[in-house]
């Protein structure tokens, strides 16, 4: 998949909701949107994805050059596919698996847990750990950003003693540099809840 430029708001709107603005002024400068969000940390980022709309999504849209979600709304289940598509080319597979235990995005559940027992597996979380570890940053975002969808929210069973705590404008550069913010921001974009 070829990069795509951003197209940054030539002047902040502050009629945007505040997590549009915090992804517009970071596409401009990480620098200014740490200064302007001090606190604006990337789990905060997800958990305000459901209140946004579908005109904000389209806003979203044109920030990234308008063509985001075209290829991936013509699907049946846009956040089905793309969250497979994701798990599967960044090898998040360690991390999360389809247990079938309902249809679409809803099969798919972090590793590491007996969600019959309702408790942790000691080894398999620790290797859960282990394999996040590993990873490049810009996966573990990607990683930890789908536990948060997963979850609602914040996470103290997966993302415990794991690295997961950046500002939000340096999670955008970081996967901006690592070509993969799109990906995530399809994601974001198409999350429907879980």
């Amino acid at each position: 998949m070829a990069p795509h430029t951003t197209n940054p708001l030539p002047e902040m709107d502050d009629r945007l909701p505040e997590p549009l603005r915090v992804i517009a002024l970071a596409l401009q400068s990480t620098g200014r949107a740490k200064r302007q969000f001090p606190d604006y940390r990337l789990t905060r980022l997800i958990g305000a994805r459901l209140e946004l709309d579908d005109t904000d999504i389209a806003q979203l849209a044109i920030m990234f050059g308008g063509s985001l979600l075209q290829s991936v709304r013509a699907t049946p289940r846009p956040f089905d596919h793309h969250l497979r598509f994701v798990i599967d080319h960044y090898e998040l597979e360690a991390l999360f698996r389809d247990d079938g235990h309902a249809p679409y995005h809803h099969a798919i559940r972090p590793t590491g847990y007996d969600f019959h027992r309702d408790q942790v597996i000691p080894t398999g979380m620790e290797q859960w750990r282990a394999d996040y570890r590993s990873m490049p940053d810009d996966r573990q975002m990607m990683a930890a950003s789908i536990i948060w969808f997963y979850r609602a929210g914040k996470d103290n069973v997966w993302l415990r003693r794991v690295p997961c705590t950046w500002h939000a404008a340096d999670a955008l550069a970081c996967m901006k540099h690592a070509s993969t913010l799109e990906d995530w921001v399809r994601l974001f974009a198409l999350y429907p809840g879980w």
